[in-house]
């Protein structure tokens, strides 16, 4: 399933990467050491153009023997930290490296950037929705392998979404990962979405959608669709977030609260901007 609450049975190598900078100094580190029996892990800027800030990056926890650190801290540190699980076969400095090599990305216009791959919004776009090429699929992800992340909070648990990376016709990963026009402007529309991420878990709950995976996808796409639009106008994130609350707090069926968003980005400019 793409949406689960629980992560399948590890079938090989098991890492979780997890982002430290929205974290108290040091904190992920010294849980690990505090729980596992054999900590290792790697930076994941080691050896990058971002060396320099690598200790407020994202390190690679391996978690292969002793996954105690993710059972403890993974609920605590949804929504607050972005992490990935990652199973597959590769070694601890394998994956440091090739993780690595997709840190920085070509854009459309020519230029270079840093691309926070870890962040759940875009796990959701570039894998959980292919909007990557199956050649930077393939650099990213990596062959035979499987990703999980965290996407909201659902009853007290966290949803995750699943990505599983099968190479079945001998595809090339990508030298250099780029995106498109297309896929950039989603990704840049999606600044500050995890304020959003709360009432997605919420309306999952509330229409009872987590055994229909398509209504989840196609949720998301109407909340981002909506998130887009209050850009547009300039609208308050605090404000945007507390439109969707009221939205949610009066529609009784899914259709209903999709039918309020669709509303608000399909009204005029003028119009957006007083709903």
């Amino acid at each position: 399933m793409r949406y689960a609450l629980n992560l399948p049975k590890q079938s090989d190598k098991r890492y979780w990467l997890v982002d430290t900078a929205s974290l108290p100094e040091s904190e992920v580190l010294c849980r690990f050491y505090a729980i596992a029996k054999q900590p290792d892990f790697r930076w994941l800027y080691d050896g990058t153009p971002y060396q320099t800030v690598r200790d407020s990056g994202p390190v690679l926890l391996d978690i292969t023997h002793d996954d105690s650190v993710w059972h403890q801290c993974s609920f605590e540190w949804a929504g607050v930290a972005a992490s990935a699980v990652i199973d597959t076969s590769e070694s601890l400095d394998a994956l440091q490296e090739r993780l690595a090599n997709s840190l920085t990305i070509q854009t459309p216009g020519g230029g270079f950037g840093l691309l926070r791959f870890h962040e759940p919004a875009l796990l959701h776009l570039l894998l959980g929705e292919e909007l990557f090429s199956p050649g930077n699929r393939l650099a990213l992800a990596g062959e035979n392998a499987c990703w999980h992340w965290p996407l909201c909070q659902h009853q007290g648990d966290v949803l995750h979404e699943r990505y599983d990376s099968v190479n079945s016709t001998g595809i090339e990963p990508s030298e250099t990962v780029k995106l498109n026009n297309v896929t950039q402007q989603r990704l840049a529309g999606l600044r500050q979405f995890s304020r959003l991420t709360v009432l997605l878990g919420e309306a999952i709950s509330r229409f009872d959608l987590l055994q229909t995976e398509e209504d989840i996808t196609f949720l998301w796409r109407e909340l981002e669709h909506y998130w887009h639009a209050t850009w547009k106008v300039s609208l308050k994130r605090k404000q945007a977030v507390e439109k969707v609350e009221s939205m949610l707090a009066r529609s009784d069926t899914l259709e209903q609260f999709v039918e309020e968003l669709s509303a608000y980005v399909n009204a005029p400019l003028s119009v957006a901007m007083t709903r």
